[in-house]
């Protein structure tokens, strides 16, 4: 057994004494080290002994027994105050505190540095040091013959959870999503736990943090940036977690992780240039099967799901979501959209991806059995986004749900295009002017001369001539509600229509 608090004490040249807590003067102390940021229970792991000149303690009562309940819940195993410095006097609150938690509060005397109490602690568990070293090499060892025989990123970190006596997983920060997977995925519990946790730490993350969920309690420790988590839970709870041999666990989850966003981008910049030659049709049809079938879509009917404006989740978290729950897709994403061709029957599993967020509005085309429907397929999804959009709805299915005043149809959609503004489209296409465009600006302006004008960088007078130019050609007036109704809805369809 290494050095405890009690052992420190008695070391006469340490001239170290308890304040408050003497019942726990068995905790063992692993390390000691001086931090005066304002958390220091962000910053030192189990074990360890906060050495302190007062900066960050607290003065106040309240402030004090809530300081030391932190250190306490984060496993350290003590606090030494330097005599005589920064550090106000104890409370009586406090020294009550720290007896009931059996948290030991010690004073080392002036004239002792603390870089004294580091080096007797450091020499007195060198042997755990070692230890500690031998861990370390081992989980190097483990990386070696993975990348030997190829193993896949979750087997590694398998193997390095069974090295350790642990179960590891790492998690994206934003969408809380498995980047490496592990036998023991996270509970909903604890998804919840850490997303809470890490609204309320914000940006940027300490060095680890720590996760109690049903009485367990999880190291977690930033990687990638921020952009990930890796999160320890010892397979035996009394375990201790040794956070240097983690930040090397860390360090490694880190690069596997660098590599699979490698490979995934690699993976949907090819599944959109696949896309787009789909729909431009500039790709023989057995290179597209082929392709497709490499991909994992090979087997036929697929569907084609379109998030509109409003699209919330980002290529890459869609991506990552889908390659979570087994979906094999392609993805194109433009400004205003995000497509994904996917197989017909794990439809369901891909709405489960995205249906958590309020916000979505998603179109689902009709089954596609050939590969040259992919483009009618596009527009039928999108088609379907504008109905879910018109009637609030996370998810429409074209042909099954239509919004209200609006077509049914691709079809109908067409028929009704080129009766309200067929004149116009033709108008423009043989005098390559811009009154499409035109109209687009005086509805998204809310039919205001000089914001519409403004916006196309025009004079006002020049949008008004266009407008009537519109109007005598449809043979509709914007002054007449009905009209006006025409002709907003014929725009919303044929913007819908547009591939």
């Amino acid at each position: 057994m290494g050095l405890t608090i009690q052992q420190l004490t008695e070391m006469s040249f340490l001239q170290t004494r308890y304040l408050a807590g003497h019942s726990g003067g068995n905790r063992p102390v692993v390390w000691a080290h001086t931090c005066e940021l304002p958390e220091p229970w962000n910053w030192l792991g189990a074990g360890e002994l906060l050495l302190a000149d007062g900066y960050n303690f607290p003065a106040d009562a309240p402030g004090q027994v809530n300081f030391l309940r932190k250190l306490a819940q984060a496993s350290l195993s003590g606090l030494a105050l330097a005599e005589g410095l920064h550090a106000a006097p104890l409370t009586p609150e406090a020294i009550l505190e720290a007896d009931v938690l059996s948290f030991p509060v010690l004073e080392t005397a002036y004239k002792v540095p603390f870089v004294t109490v580091s080096r007797t602690v450091a020499d007195s568990n060198s042997h755990k040091a070692s230890a500690s070293l031998g861990k370390i090499l081992r989980i190097y060892d483990v990386v070696r013959r993975a990348h030997l025989v190829g193993s896949r990123s979750h087997t590694l970190l398998e193997e390095l959870g069974a090295e350790l006596g642990m179960h590891l997983r790492v998690l994206d920060v934003q969408s809380r999503e498995p980047l490496l997977h592990s036998p023991r995925e996270g509970s909903a519990e604890i998804q919840k736990s850490l997303k809470e946790m890490l609204r309320s730490t914000g940006m940027p993350l300490p060095a680890f943090m720590r996760l109690s969920v049903s009485g367990e309690t999880i190291l977690v420790l930033p990687i990638e940036g921020d952009r990930a988590v890796l999160l320890a839970e010892p397979v035996q709870q009394n375990e201790p977690l040794e956070l240097i041999v983690l930040q090397h666990v860390a360090v490694i989850a880190g690069l596997e992780v660098e590599r699979r966003a490698a490979r995934a981008l690699r993976r949907r910049e090819n599944g959109s240039r696949l896309f787009r030659q789909l729909l431009e049709g500039s790709i023989d049809l057995e290179t597209a099967y082929n392709q497709l079938a490499a991909v994992g879509l090979g087997e036929r009917p697929w569907r084609v799901i379109c998030f509109g404006e409003e699209v919330t989740i980002n290529p890459d978290e869609l991506q990552l979501r889908l390659s979570n729950l087994k979906v094999p897709h392609i993805l194109m994403a433009s400004r205003s959209e995000l497509l994904a061709l996917l197989p017909d029957g794990l439809v369901d599993s891909a709405i489960f991806a995205f249906a958590s967020d309020p916000k979505v509005r998603a179109g689902i085309s009709q089954p596609i059995h050939r590969i040259g429907l992919i483009s009618d397929a596009v527009r039928e999804a999108r088609w379907a986004t504008e109905a879910a959009r018109s009637d609030r709805r996370s998810v429409s299915i074209y042909s099954e749900q239509s919004a209200m005043f609006f077509p049914r149809t691709v079809a109908e959609g067409e028929a009704a295009v080129a009766n309200v503004l067929g004149p116009v489209l033709a108008y423009d296409i043989k005098n390559d002017s811009e009154l499409m465009h035109s109209l687009e600006t005086y509805f998204e302006t809310n039919r205001s001369w000089q914001d519409g004008a403004d916006r196309l960088g025009i004079h006002k007078q020049t949008l008004v001539y266009r407008i009537r130019k519109i109007e005598q050609l449809t043979g509709r007036k914007l002054r007449d509600i009905a009209d006006q109704t025409d002709l907003y809805l014929a725009l919303r369809t044929w913007q819908s229509l547009r591939t």
